[in-house]
């Protein structure tokens, strides 16, 4: 039964190692659609020439601006021709209607680097934008703005360009106070028949640091209520993919942020697409829209934003899906919404990890106070164990026989000391993802060095802690009778405390809290049962 408990502690040792290399897996990707009879918007956007220069950044980011217009010969320039936004979001707007900038006002980049989030942006390496075009048509003569309105806290902002065939192109984006929603209204004048397409471009996208934690980055959708995620790599491969979709949405993602787009109906069919060339890639939707008097209109919407799933879930078309928990969604979920709705009383995350654990081990009080009755019967055992291994060591057969008749005897069951261990389980995975991936725990401070619960201790000092209090548990449990498995269980707190080095600060609060609270809960039943 030793041999057991070893192959069990190293099971549950490779367990956590490995865990979120199949614990969390990618979402499986649904088989495309194939839409032959819609043609590509790769075609229609080369209608259009090529981005071919840096939009200039005006100083105020809440305040409109408006830049003379180009001329149809300089249709193809990119300087920036409006600025607006609100409490929340500020956008800027080329002269082909592009979204080439959008930074988020409430989030900074680091703690120790205060320039805000730019999830859209134009620099020499990076560029993230949202553009769109009228397939068969090409814009002869940019956009211009119209007018800028801010009605009680709603700001209007209305553009107008040409198209090819002499077609009038209206657009009216609106945005509210505190939204990271942009409303987006096209009209086609006298263009019936015409069809728009809308897509997030990235291009050379970085490095994702998420990649350390197989967290999703790049391509993302929700088709026919199925999530896709697609990587780079694949769409360097397939060139493109293409789905069908009622309703539904898609964009780019990061671990904590994305930019997505989705049309105001979700009752109406849309094709969507991925498309990559090893260098920029999109994410688009195709609409038909609807004839208005002749004109075309058509409205969608663009979400450009934190992935905070109360702020995606009031939106009702299902963008928290991308708040991905895991195949411990169950757990995981239930979980971050007690963190938030405790975060309403107490505005420590730190106090809410350790108000949390105690709140658990009141949950799993009787089976890991059983587990540890076990525990301490089995080391009451440890004399007939030693004396079983002198005296049948070579026939591990027998051993193994003596040892479970041992065991019946004194009613003792050597699996209950892994309950406590095998009930912690799906809580420190869950948790482990809710604390990867919860943007309200992005840059949330405990106390003390501790600046950043999301991310590793700096100094080490709670992996460390947490693997003292391990080893000090593995003194209160019968120790193996197999020396080389005794030797080998030593290195087990050290191995644990090197895999912890780099795990969230906040799952590493967690695992010491409960490993302090273990020992005291462990040591009490030892003595009630007068087992030292």
């Amino acid at each position: 039964m030793d041999n057991k408990n070893l192959i069990l502690a190293f099971a549950l040792s490779m367990f956590v190692l490995m865990a979120w290399g199949w614990m969390f897996p990618q979402q499986e990707v649904i088989k495309p659609v194939t839409q032959q009879d819609v043609p590509s918007p790769i075609d229609a956007e080369h209608t259009i020439a090529p981005l071919t220069a840096t939009a200039q950044a005006p100083n105020n980011a809440t305040q409109a601006t408006v830049t003379k217009p180009a001329t149809s010969k300089e249709v193809l320039a990119t300087n920036i021709i409006s600025e607006f936004g609100n409490d929340v979001l500020s956008l800027k707007i080329n002269a082909r209607g592009w979204l080439t900038e959008a930074t988020l006002l409430q989030y900074q980049q680091a703690l120790d680097n205060p320039e805000k989030i730019k999830l859209l942006l134009q620099n020499e390496f990076h560029q993230a934008y949202i553009n769109s075009g009228v397939l068969t048509q090409k814009l002869v003569e940019p956009f211009k703005l119209v007018s800028l309105q801010d009605n009680n806290g709603t700001t209007v902002a209305q553009f107008e360009g040409k198209l090819s065939d002499g077609y009038i192109w209206q657009r009216t984006y609106t945005l509210e106070q505190g939204s990271y929603v942009l409303k987006t209204e096209d009209r086609i004048k006298g263009g019936a028949g015409l069809k728009l397409y809308l897509q997030v471009v990235e291009k050379n996208p970085i490095e994702a640091a998420t990649k350390n934690y197989n967290e999703h980055d790049g391509p993302i959708g929700l088709f026919n209520g199925d999530l896709v995620e697609v990587t780079y790599d694949e769409l360097d491969e397939t060139g493109e993919k293409k789905f069908a979709s009622v309703g539904g949405w898609t964009g780019m993602m990061t671990r904590y942020f994305m930019n997505t787009i989705y049309a105001a109906d979700q009752e109406e069919h849309y094709r969507y697409y991925f498309k990559g060339d090893g260098r920029a890639y999109q994410a688009g939707l195709i609409h038909d829209g609807v004839v208005d008097n002749g004109d075309m209109v058509f409205e969608n919407n663009i979400f450009v934003g934190p992935k905070s799933v109360p702020e995606l879930e009031k939106l009702g078309v299902g963008l928290d899906r991308a708040v991905d928990f895991g195949w411990l969604t169950v757990i995981a979920k239930p979980l971050h919404e007690v963190m938030l709705w405790l975060h309403q009383y107490i505005p420590n995350y730190g106090l809410i990890i350790i108000l949390m654990v105690l709140a658990l081990k009141a949950i799993l009080f009787i089976p890991t106070q059983s587990g540890y009755r076990s525990m301490a019967n089995m080391r009451k055992l440890q004399p007939e164990m030693a004396r079983l291994k002198d005296r049948y060591g070579d026939d591990r057969q027998k051993m193994g026989q003596e040892v479970m008749a041992l065991y019946k005897k004194n009613k003792v069951n050597p699996l209950g000391g892994c309950l406590p261990i095998l009930a912690q389980m799906p809580i420190f995975f869950a948790l482990y993802k809710v604390l990867l991936i919860s943007i309200e725990l992005r840059q949330a401070p405990f106390y003390g060095w501790i600046h950043d619960l999301s991310v590793q201790d700096p100094y080490f000092v709670l992996p460390v802690l947490m693997g003292i209090s391990m080893f000090i548990q593995m003194q209160l449990n019968p120790a193996p009778t197999d020396p080389i498995q005794a030797k080998v269980m030593k290195f087990l707190p050290l191995f644990m405390t090197a895999m912890f080095l780099f795990f969230p600060a906040g799952l590493v609060l967690y695992w010491v809290v409960n490993n302090i609270l273990s020992i005291i809960q462990q040591r009490l039943v030892m003595r009630s049962m007068n087992v030292d």
